[in-house]
């Protein structure tokens, strides 16, 4: 077997590794929150404070890593990324003041995160398996549900033995260890291609057609010279307005871009919603932390096993039928935390942790293989990092906004009514955005 054979598989398993190890220390940051209030003697708002930094951080630099994937490859912006991962994670263990945290952990860390994370990674994957794209980003993008299964106890345990700056310096060590070498050895990246899809197939012969036409009409004789303007002026109009690639400006100008922008907003909302107070409900109706706590691990085996099954599904049935029923398993969701208030009892619990799970599993496959179904194109890396903003942005809002409705009206009636209502928004802006059907880029005058 050729080593080329191995190529894609070994571009899925990198990812897989790199993003369970980026994203899995992006998420213990719930136990090192424990460990520096305790330590520094900072407020809890102050001290999550840096990941509210670093969630903005990481989504604005989505357009400029996408930028550097299109001048200097995936592989030296992955690479780059492992190194600043390491700096930012290594300053980390050297803080002594609350900005100090914001600064290293929050911005730098957070630039490295970003640039060995997602974006580029999607890119690789995209090139490897442009036809069964979403089953191989189910394979890919598993890794961050692992890294968070895997990530939080083990860096309890670190954080346990030899303190909160020892683990940050070890977790920094994974730069030069792993991020780097796998990224300029082991993977590789095919030249930018276009996908097979219906729609850019005619959208490519009508152009090679038109082409054609206007070298016939150029290069024909007419009797008299008198007539050959006539045909020239054709020619050059011809030729003048061909099919051009997706680009990020005309991206901006469709339609289609932000029906996707407001469903990636939507779906991310909900799921940071029941994510992030999800354990303050379950403990406030009367189950103790410690069954809480597995409740956590539920969710994280739930999201794995999704991430795989949507990312497949939507190969075979379309994104817009996968993710509808994605949905429906997050108001499934909504639906366990409702019946566990007024029925207190752990299987209930559990439900709600394999419907949440399921359902936001289906985020990471599916977010991007919509979007590089709408505008495929050599410049997908800059569209994609700026479509990705709205994943971000939607993140940090849910987050804010579970807490925010609960202080308003004192329960969790009003966040569970909005959690429904996103979760059924979320599906219907895709079918608008209908990644289903072709979209060509529009013909512009050269």
């Amino acid at each position: 077997m050729s080593n080329k054979k191995w190529h894609g598989p070994m571009a899925v398993l990198v990812c897989f590794v790199t993003l369970g190890i980026v994203y899995g220390v992006w998420f213990a940051y719930s136990v090192f929150l424990v460990a520096l209030v305790d330590d520094m003697g900072w407020s809890r708002s102050l001290t999550a404070g840096a990941i509210s930094v670093m969630s903005v951080v990481h989504g604005l630099s989505g357009p400029l890593n996408g930028r550097l994937v299109e001048k200097f490859g995936a592989q030296r912006v992955i690479a780059l990324g492992g190194l600043v991962f390491a700096l930012g994670l290594a300053m980390t263990s050297q803080v002594q003041t609350w900005w100090q945290l914001y600064f290293t952990f929050g911005i730098v860390s957070a630039i490295g995160i970003a640039q060995a994370g997602w974006i580029p990674f999607i890119v690789c994957v995209e090139r490897w398996y442009p036809d069964t794209l979403g089953t191989a980003l189910g394979f890919a993008m598993a890794g961050i549900g692992f890294g968070i299964l895997v990530g939080v106890p083990l860096v309890n345990g670190l954080i346990e033995s030899f303190g909160w700056r020892n683990t940050f310096l070890s977790l920094a060590a994974l730069g030069p260890l792993w991020i780097i070498p796998s990224a300029l050895i082991l993977l590789k990246v095919p030249a930018a291609r276009l996908a097979k899809k219906p729609g850019d197939q005619a959208a490519r012969k009508s152009e090679h057609h038109s082409e054609r036409h206007a070298e016939q009409v150029a290069s024909s004789e007419p009797d008299n010279p008198e007539d050959n303007k006539q045909p020239q002026a054709q020619a050059v109009v011809l030729t003048q307005q061909l099919y051009h690639d997706w680009v990020l400006k005309t991206a901006l100008r469709s339609p289609r871009f932000w029906l996707a922008w407001g469903c990636f907003m939507a779906g991310a909302c909900v799921s940071q919603i029941l994510l992030m107070h999800q354990f303050a409900f379950i403990v406030d109706q009367g189950i103790d932390k410690t069954q809480s706590s597995f409740i956590a691990g539920v969710i994280g085996v739930a999201s794995i096993a999704g991430q795989l099954f949507w990312g497949n599904l939507s190969d075979r049935i379309g994104r817009e039928r996968a993710y509808t029923m994605a949905s429906i398993c997050m108001l499934l969701a909504v639906g366990a935390l409702v019946y566990l208030s007024s029925v207190v009892a752990l299987w209930v619990a559990v439900a709600f942790a394999i419907f949440v799970g399921l359902g936001y599993g289906a985020n990471t496959p599916i977010f991007p293989a919509t979007a590089r179904d709408l505008f495929t194109s050599p410049f997908f890396p800059s569209i994609f990092g700026t479509l990705a903003i709205s994943g971000s942005l939607g993140a940090a809002l849910g987050a804010w906004l579970g807490g925010w409705l609960y202080d308003t009206t004192g329960d969790y009636t009003a966040m569970l009514i909005v959690s429904a209502g996103l979760a059924l928004l979320a599906p219907l802006l895709l079918w608008l955005a209908a990644p289903r059907l072709p979209n060509p880029a529009p013909r512009q005058v050269s």
